[in-house]
């Protein structure tokens, strides 16, 4: 059970969100003007509808699992600042349209726009491995590899060494190897793999000739998206496959 301590300016509240279900910030234009705070249930899931023009609609979810929840920023910039803080002291700055595991009970996001803030504290009990038909997997991968834009990235910073960086030729390899299909050529992984995942982080290639996978992990390392845990899950499952 995910509970999530929120908070809307001088507004405060407790949800109870069970596995499956979510806790969601959204925009709602249609609240009356004496009335710019809405919460509600829908489902199982608690919503936050905000009477402001500059807030994505949805601008947060965040999604219970067995695990540890997972955290969708749907917020365009529009003047906002997002951030998740650690109990550790770190911080992490989503891009919009970015997912991130939160793997450490206590973590607080907020949400900051010009003249509201958003915050809300996310407690659940640590998340604990499973076992599936390909060897041992935390929650945090298999809640998200069905996402190609979550999944290339994640196998990119795994395969990178530092310094270095996976090959192009290496990566598109891995990616099929997971997937468990053909491996595509490399027009058809730009393309279909590799773009989407530096579109969906909002990041803009100065040139079309520079390499997609420095940029990618990159941000993925700037902004701490991949937790150790499961990168560590990942180079494993990877071992088990024969990348």
């Amino acid at each position: 059970m995910l509970r999530v301590v929120w908070s809307v300016g001088d507004l405060a509240g407790e949800a109870s969100v069970a596995p499956s279900h979510r806790f969601v910030v959204a925009r709602r234009m249609t609240l009356p003007q004496q009335q710019p705070v809405l919460v509600d249930e829908v489902g199982g899931s608690t919503y936050v509808f905000l009477r402001l023009p500059y807030v994505s609609d949805p601008a947060l979810v965040v999604t219970a699992t067995e695990g540890h929840p997972v955290l969708h920023r749907g917020q365009r910039a529009n003047g906002a600042v997002m951030e998740i803080s650690w109990p550790s002291g770190e911080s992490t700055t989503p891009a919009p349209e970015q997912r991130v595991s939160i793997t450490s009970p206590g973590a607080v996001v907020s949400l900051r726009f010009p003249d509201l803030t958003v915050t809300a504290r996310l407690e659940f009990a640590a998340a604990a491995a499973v076992t599936s038909g390909t060897g041992t997997m935390q929650l945090g991968v298999a809640s998200l590899e069905h996402d190609d834009a979550w999944l290339v990235a994640a196998i990119a910073v795994a395969l990178s060494p530092e310094p270095g960086l996976v090959g192009h030729a290496d990566l598109k390899r891995a990616f099929a190897l997971w997937r468990g299909a053909e491996e595509l050529s490399v027009g058809t992984f730009d393309r279909n793999v590799l773009r989407p995942a530096l579109e969906s982080r909002e990041i803009e290639l100065p040139g079309p000739r520079l390499n997609k996978i420095l940029y990618l992990v990159e941000r993925c390392r700037r902004t701490h998206e991949f937790p150790e845990h499961v990168l560590a899950d990942i180079r494993e499952r990877l071992d088990e496959l024969g990348a």
